[in-house]
């Protein structure tokens, strides 16, 4: 038994073993958007004839794992260090920390290691009227693009803004025509931002949580996370989202936001210098 390259005539295979646990794989049912497996690479390994698990990689991006056998994720990164270079993986705890000792043979040591856990929230928060919160506007396009690189950086150490100022832009300006970032505006300045990431019939996902450093620890965030999923989950069966474990300020304000722990997870990122082959 190996891995293998998914093709289209894997789809209705990948679809089904990925629904089995939508909570853990909204993002990759997001990514697969119901209609062919063009988005991305996609690996695969079967077992008595039956797709047991998947690894979708974005070529030196990222790759996401779905292996609820951590072996199978081993014969994934077998696989995978054959024919892609190795990158950041975010997934399931087991099956992301298996892909990545089988794709680099522990031969790189990685930037960041981050225990992360999955935080789920299926129950609308109470809260009232919240002053300033509302979807951001393209006029808001750079402050937001500022926030989102602090963000990404506190979170990675790396700086889109920096790495590839051209694409940062356009992403930013793209989630905000797409109502897809939310802001908590106070006298004139954004002091909480958010994005809602992957959304569709199964659950939606947020992230990029900011608060400027100046302004934390005075409940902003609590205030726009409740006044968020207040508004998502009359669409949406839940709301999640990654968090490291080690960020007590950010456990706490999603506890308090009434989300509740799940899975854990991994966010494991490589160097940005030498040799990742």
């Amino acid at each position: 038994m190996s891995a293998f390259r998914l093709g289209t005539e894997h789809l209705e295979a990948t679809m089904a073993l990925l629904a089995g646990d939508t909570l853990q794989n909204l993002f990759l049912l997001g990514f697969l958007d119901g209609a062919s497996l063009g988005r991305g690479l996609w690996y695969g390994v079967e077992r008595d004839g039956a797709l047991v698990a998947i690894a979708c990689v974005v070529p030196d991006r990222l790759a996401v794992p779905w292996a609820p056998d951590p072996s199978d994720a081993t014969l994934l990164g077998r696989k995978l260090r054959h024919e892609q270079t190795p990158c950041m993986i975010v997934g399931p705890r087991l099956a992301s920390d298996a892909l990545w000792d089988a794709w680099t043979q522990r031969r790189i040591e990685p930037d960041r290691f981050y225990d992360q856990r999955l935080y789920i929230c299926r129950e609308a928060p109470a809260v009232s009227h919240v002053p300033g919160f509302r979807k951001a506007v393209l006029t808001d396009w750079e402050v937001a693009a500022q926030n989102s690189a602090r963000m990404e950086y506190e979170d990675t150490g790396r700086d889109p803004s920096v790495m590839d100022p051209e694409t940062h832009e356009h992403v930013v300006r793209e989630r905000i025509r797409n109502g897809k970032t939310w802001v908590i505006e106070r006298d004139g300045r954004i002091a909480f931002q958010i994005n809602v990431g992957t959304s569709s019939k199964y659950g939606c996902q947020v992230g990029g949580t900011w608060v400027p450093p100046d302004l934390r620890g005075a409940g902003l965030a609590t205030l726009g996370m409740k006044a968020l999923c207040q508004r998502l989950l009359v669409d949406h069966p839940f709301v999640s989202l990654h968090v490291n474990e080690a960020n007590l300020p950010a456990v706490k304000v999603y506890e308090k936001s009434g989300f509740v722990r799940g899975p854990a997870y991994r966010l494991l990122t490589v160097p940005m210098t030498g040799d990742a082959t």
